[in-house]
């Protein structure tokens, strides 16, 4: 690994989770870095190569079985996972904590055992909770309020533990909402409430919120995988925050479709949500989220290339 940043050489990466949102994109940028990605997913590989991969592997359920992940593992030299359930994809804690703990856990520990220099592990911003005042770093107290963000953290935790006095290096990336043409979550959810509602009443609402764009995501994550030195936690977002109208707006703007945006009183509608029983996701929705993107910018000379207004007019045509 140079000390000019990238990787002068080719390395062998393999990438977990590599047929999902981001680490297809992770896969990719590896791969146009000149280095010789193992794309492992859990399902057979499709028809369609995913791009920037060198070879596909069919591993299965990560938190049960190791055996091909084990054979896979052998000489590479770093190791991004990539794999898990995304906000609101898992059915129940059981399969949240197999998927984001247990799987996380036997991949650090075959990682270990087989001398992988580095391990980039995906987290997730959400740690510090749906809506934090001030703006956020990574010594920001984690403060994980539903199941999802308290997995992610718990795989953190149990990473760690499980390379404690390992060589191999731990980098934790927390990205903040991933937006770009394939995501999932509330972002597709927005876009076809406001392809049916031509009026919402969010424009009183007053808040700041970090994205980043799965590619600017994709290409942080080449540098905490490749970079000479790497901080353990990293966070990832646009140095730019958007607010929730803004984003509604741009959504539209991508949708080639006029909305209104009703000044109803932010209480008012947080005492709805209450009732309807959605008041986490009012959180989410409604609070500020914002990041410092200073610690990447320092260590990786990174900065998010892509504004979010843009990210979010390219997922709204893709949705649609």
């Amino acid at each position: 690994m140079s000390d000019s940043g990238l990787a002068s050489r080719k390395l062998n990466v393999l990438v977990t989770g590599a047929s999902g949102f981001i680490g297809r994109a992770a896969v990719r940028n590896l791969g146009a870095l000149g280095c010789h990605v193992i794309a492992v997913s859990r399902g057979q590989p499709s028809a369609a190569p995913i791009s920037g991969a060198a070879r596909e592997v069919s591993a299965g359920d990560l938190s049960t079985s190791d055996s091909v992940l084990r054979d896979a593992m052998r000489g590479v030299n770093v190791v991004v996972h990539a794999a898990g359930y995304a906000h609101r994809a898992a059915p129940d804690r059981t399969s949240l904590i197999a998927a984001n703990v247990t799987a996380a856990a036997r991949v650090a520990e075959i990682a270990a055992s087989c001398g992988v220099r580095r391990l980039v592990l995906i987290s997730s911003a959400a740690v510090h909770g749906r809506s934090v005042p001030g703006v956020i770093t990574e010594m920001t107290p984690v403060a994980s309020d539903d199941g999802y963000a308290l997995s992610k953290f718990e795989g953190e935790m149990a990473v760690r533990a499980m390379l404690v006095g390992a060589k191999t290096n731990l980098v934790i990336v927390r990205p903040c909402a991933v937006v770009g043409p394939g995501c999932a979550g509330n972002i597709p959810r927005l876009v076809r409430l406001i392809m049916r509602v031509p009026i919402l009443p969010f424009g009183a609402i007053c808040n700041l919120r970090s994205f980043i764009a799965i590619d600017d995501l994709a290409a942080l994550i080449g540098h905490a995988a490749l970079s000479a030195r790497s901080p353990e936690v990293v966070l990832a977002a646009h140095r730019t925050p958007i607010s929730t109208p803004d984003l509604i707006r741009a959504l539209a703007y991508g949708l080639e479709r006029k909305v209104f945006l009703a000044p109803i009183p932010v209480s008012w509608l947080g005492e709805a949500a209450k009732c309807f029983g959605h008041w986490r996701q009012w959180q989410g929705f409604s609070g500020s989220f914002q990041a410092d993107v200073g610690l990447a910018r320092h260590t990786f000379g990174f900065d998010a290339q892509t504004p979010v207004f843009d990210a979010l007019i390219a997922t709204a045509k893709w949705v649609r």
